[in-house]
């Protein structure tokens, strides 16, 4: 079956977000670089609500095969997740104050790693997802599930201080949060004809503009748990699975493709580069972030090292490819 070219490129788009949320740092964080940042905040939701859209593509295909899919599935992050998980943990972990339970806390439980808290929100949502699709078909459990959605989001976003301690170190790791967006991937591969406007093309500078003055008037939040991440990334992951695939040069389209193909090992790797990259700096003094630049010579830095970073995981994915370590790794 032919690639979803489309598809991939929002794919692209969005590891490449994730890879300038976890990197622009190594340049500075003045308010312009940070808004950047904030506009890419449409990626993890993006990634969820595409991993539910082929998921559904796949199961309205093959209903027969769910639980071994799945099963297939949680088998191959789960040995994903451990190996890069372990590879992190012995190149940051402190021997001194090692304790077992710090060893899971710190490590293993979503904060060990940039993007680490991503697969423990996935492992939640593929154990329930054969719940959540039938919860999909019930009109009045589905319009319950995105009220109650819109109302937890809405608490989280403007009385984020009310919330209990423990609730707020949970982070946004919970499957809760989550559900919505495996709404919508459902939702776009049953109903692929209905048109978004290109005016959402433009969402992710409405999302990065409502988390800057959320962070200007120091209103505490989750960047991921709020009405404009819900609202706009969804609208930008819809405008591009609805949208009639664009004819690409057969090069770009093979690019596109192999950035699509590819994502799970770009996420894992890019904190690996970032780590290499960031001591190359401190050592060198390449970059001085105590001296005042222009503000588009910032953001021009900030693409320039993302972009080197984001070079080096694709570099990365051809080696494991040629030494067949892709088959463990990723």
């Amino acid at each position: 079956m032919p690639r979803n070219i489309n598809g991939d490129l929002l794919k692209s788009i969005s590891i490449f977000g994730v890879v300038y949320i976890h990197a622009y740092s190594l340049i500075d964080k003045t308010s312009i670089l940070i808004f950047i940042r904030d506009a890419y905040r449409f990626a993890v939701p993006c990634f969820i609500i595409l991993w539910a859209y082929f998921l559904e593509k796949h199961f309205l295909r093959k209903e027969n095969d769910k639980k071994k899919y799945l099963t297939t599935r949680f088998i191959h992050l789960l040995r994903v997740f451990l190996i890069w998980s372990l590879l992190y943990f012995l190149l940051s972990v402190n021997w001194s104050t090692l304790t077992f339970k710090n060893l899971f806390s710190q490590y293993f439980s979503g904060y060990g790693w940039s993007g680490q808290y991503f697969f423990i929100i996935l492992f939640q949502l593929i154990i329930i997802y054969p719940l959540l699709r039938k919860i999909y078909h019930i009109k009045i459990l589905r319009f319950l599930f995105i009220i109650l959605t819109f109302i937890l989001y809405t608490y989280f976003e403007f009385y984020f201080y009310m919330l209990p301690e423990m609730i707020v170190k949970l982070g946004y790791r919970p499957f809760y949060f989550w559900i919505i967006y495996v709404f919508i991937g459902i939702s776009l591969a049953r109903n692929p004809s209905k048109k978004i406007s290109t005016i959402f093309l433009f969402s992710p500078i409405i999302l990065g503009l409502e988390l800057f003055y959320l962070g200007k008037y120091n209103f505490e939040h989750f960047d991921y748990i709020t009405l404009g991440t819900l609202i706009f990334s969804s609208l930008f992951c819809a405008f591009f699975t609805q949208k009639k695939p664009l004819n690409y040069t057969e090069k770009i389209n093979k690019l596109i493709s192999f950035i699509g193909q590819n994502t799970l090992i770009i996420f894992v790797s890019n904190p690996l580069v970032i780590i290499l990259l960031n001591n190359i700096i401190e050592h060198t003094g390449l970059i001085n972030t105590e001296v005042q630049t222009h503000t588009w010579i910032n953001i021009l830095l900030s693409l320039v090292i993302v972009t080197i970073v984001f070079i080096a995981t694709l570099l990365i994915i051809k080696v494991l490819k040629k030494t067949r370590l892709i088959k463990i790794l990723g």
